[in-house]
């Protein structure tokens, strides 16, 4: 990979405006990696907008400068893109207003650690053994000895965390606790972030929650699932972003296969997030189906459409065939 950061370093020193682009609906994988190459790029001079078609969550609030994300640029304005943490190229959301992002001639570093990845820039650092794309970042900083200041520490762990789910998914190795004890020495605060993503939840939000755990279900292949619907987040006026980690309650059920949280969220479209701590089974397979993609033990998907019916799911972990039901 050092071939691929040596051309990345050299790309990055000739460009003058730099737009990052995180995925939609954003975790704190894709908004990190953008953070911590901002502040980077900054500190060399570089003009650098960060834009996601989603406004990220006030979970997020903890990262700095969050507030410099906007949702629409003009791409004549930029001499180099760069996509974190998409694995594939209308994972950004802005393929739809701008068709030609990826085939325009402007040059595009992909960096991402999804298996799925397409390959879609004219410079692809893709590592799908490695846990979270901040880790990839951390390593390319790491291999030209650039200071990691406590803001980009921040960014980085803060990616870390979530995409290995408080650290207790299996990606998490040694490299993975090296890299958290280094940027911990470098100013992160881990505990900040584990109270903003998995320990803060309104009154409201826990009701939600609670009416995840009260409709779950055991569906006949030994899946664990359960339906929210766009009435459910209605009542309280929520977000569908209040559900986040509420599917790792659903998947301690010990002896299934997996959890699947199948939701509206309230745009129009359907949202699927499946988790699993079995061995044998390849979850982004499973997304694949439904379009999405993500990781062999995390994976989901969002398609247009609306549940007509609250019915017993059941998604095959064997042939991969869907039969949920959408309008």
């Amino acid at each position: 990979m050092q071939v691929q950061f040596d051309e990345m370093n050299k790309t990055l020193m000739k460009a003058g405006k730099i737009l990052i682009l995180s995925h939609r609906k954003p975790d704190g994988d894709t908004l990190g990696s953008a953070l911590a190459l901002k502040i980077y790029l900054n500190k060399l001079g570089k003009l650098v907008t960060l834009a996601c078609i989603d406004k990220p969550a006030k979970v997020f609030s903890f990262l700095p400068f969050i507030e410099d994300f906007v949702t629409d640029f003009d791409l004549n304005d930029f001499d180099l893109v760069i996509v974190v943490d998409a694995g594939a190229s209308y994972m950004t959301g802005f393929q739809n207003k701008y068709q030609d992002i990826f085939s325009s001639g402007i040059f595009v570093i992909n960096i991402d650690h999804h298996a799925s990845n397409d390959n879609y820039g004219t410079l692809n650092i893709v590592d799908a053994d490695a846990a979270s794309t901040t880790l990839i970042l951390y390593r390319y900083f790491k291999s030209f000895g650039i200071n990691i200041d406590n803001n980009m520490a921040q960014c980085l762990i803060a990616g870390l965390y979530g995409d290995t789910g408080s650290f207790m998914h299996s990606n998490t190795d040694g490299e993975v606790y090296k890299a958290c004890g280094d940027l911990l020495d470098r100013g992160a605060d881990v505990g900040c972030i584990a109270r903003e993503l998995f320990k803060t939840r309104s009154v409201k939000a826990l009701r939600l929650w609670g009416k995840v755990l009260e409709k779950s279900f055991l569906s006949p292949s030994g899946v664990v699932m359960s339906v929210i619907k766009e009435e459910d987040f209605r009542k309280d006026d929520l977000s569908p972003e209040e559900l986040t980690g509420v599917i790792d309650y659903l998947s301690m059920v010990p002896d299934t296969r997996y959890a699947a949280l199948i939701s509206e969220d309230r745009q129009g479209n359907v949202k699927g997030s499946f988790r699993t701590r079995v061995e044998d089974v390849d979850l982004e397979r499973i997304a694949k189906v439904f379009g999405g993609g993500g990781h062999k033990k995390a994976s989901g998907f969002v398609v247009p459409g609306k549940l007509i019916e609250e019915v017993r799911y059941n998604i095959s972990t064997d042939d991969g065939e869907k039969s949920l039901d959408f309008s």
